[in-house]
């Protein structure tokens, strides 16, 4: 690595190391060296300029014979030209490994001046912090004029139901418009199927989907909330982003319109009791996934519920249809009606 790095690259680095080490002029290593050194060694005259001699002179192993004329040069024993040249590797390696241990925690230091420095976004906000999240939520929620869009794939607790449900029932009664979707397996769940009945007989809906969606909460189409997604673990429940900007609240907005319009309501008909079916959407989801090879705990985790509810789905189903094995089940699957229905 030649050449000095910047003064503002100096100053700021203060662990004393911030000089880019540089390189040690070491020989080339070639067959010419070689060929020059053994004529040496046999008392040849070697003109200067020869291939060879310049490497063997910088690098120490050979010396000029003032005395014995010119273009004679006396070997010196590699041994000690050696110890030279690996003690300026040596130290080479040791600059280049404290100057790469140092690096990222200065370059750090300096992507954070850099953000800290740059203007603030409003339209994509990052919140830390249930109180911050939840601050802002009720911020945009006194501020809605005609629609709440909420997708809550996960379980709420009762602290978060009733959190919620006083500021929602008001917003109803004022004449809004609430849609709610949540998944399936909480249809189990009672203080979700509470919070969901006192929600509808307020005017809002709610619905239930088998598979997986993404979290956010739309206001009035304007602004949306959804989920730090930085890896491909769980998001944190701590953290959201705040979005303003309209193409892309339009983009959420519509990916949870595709979804709300294959789920299942919770009050009042459902796609899944037409005449002549024999499964439910929750079991027809199931059986999809395992059509596709994969076990009942992948299953369970792709549709986002529990392996014990898949038992129970399944178990059902076994015993509507008089069949003792869930290999019977599978067989009936591939040529009923039900495998047909598009949900």
């Amino acid at each position: 690595m030649q050449g000095e790095s910047s003064p503002y690259f100096h100053q700021t680095y203060k662990s004393g190391v911030g000089k880019v080490p540089q390189v040690p002029d070491l020989p080339d290593l070639s067959d010419d060296m070689a060929a020059v050194y053994q004529r040496i060694l046999h008392g040849e005259s070697v003109p200067l300029g020869t291939p060879g001699l310049a490497e063997l002179l910088a690098g120490g192993l050979v010396v000029a014979n003032r005395l014995a004329g010119r273009d004679t040069y006396n070997a010196i024993d590699p041994r000690y030209a050696a110890l030279q040249v690996t003690r300026q590797i040596h130290a080479q390696i040791a600059a280049l490994s404290t100057y790469t241990g140092a690096l990222p925690d200065l370059l750090a230091a300096l992507q954070d001046q850099f953000e800290a420095a740059r203007p603030p976004h409003d339209s994509i906000q990052h919140l830390k912090g249930r109180h911050v999240i939840n601050e802002h939520i009720d911020q945009e929620h006194k501020a809605i004029r005609a629609e709440i869009l909420t997708a809550q794939p996960g379980q709420r607790t009762r602290e978060d139901l009733e959190y919620s449900y006083d500021r929602d029932r008001g917003a109803l009664e004022q004449g809004l418009s609430m849609r709610t979707l949540y998944h399936s397996s909480v249809r189990r769940v009672p203080t979700v199927g509470d919070w969901a009945k006192a929600i509808a007989a307020a005017g809002g809906e709610i619905r239930t989907f088998n598979g997986r969606f993404p979290r956010s909460i739309i206001f009035d189409r304007r602004v949306a909330f959804v989920p730090v997604h930085t890896s491909e673990d769980e998001p944190p429940t701590d953290e959201a982003v705040k979005i303003s900007d309209p193409l892309v609240v339009a983009r959420i907005a519509y990916s949870f319109e595709l979804f709300w319009e294959r789920a299942e309501p919770w009050y009042g008909g459902s796609r899944g009791e037409e005449v002549g079916l024999m499964t439910t959407p929750t079991q027809r989801a199931i059986l999809r996934e395992l059509c596709l090879g994969r076990t009942q705990a992948q299953a369970a985790k792709n549709l986002g519920i529990g392996p014990a509810w898949i038992n129970e789905q399944l178990g059902q189903l076994r015993r509507k249809l008089g069949v003792q094995t869930l290999n019977e089940v599978i067989y009936w699957w591939a040529t009923s009606p039900d495998h047909e229905l598009q949900d």
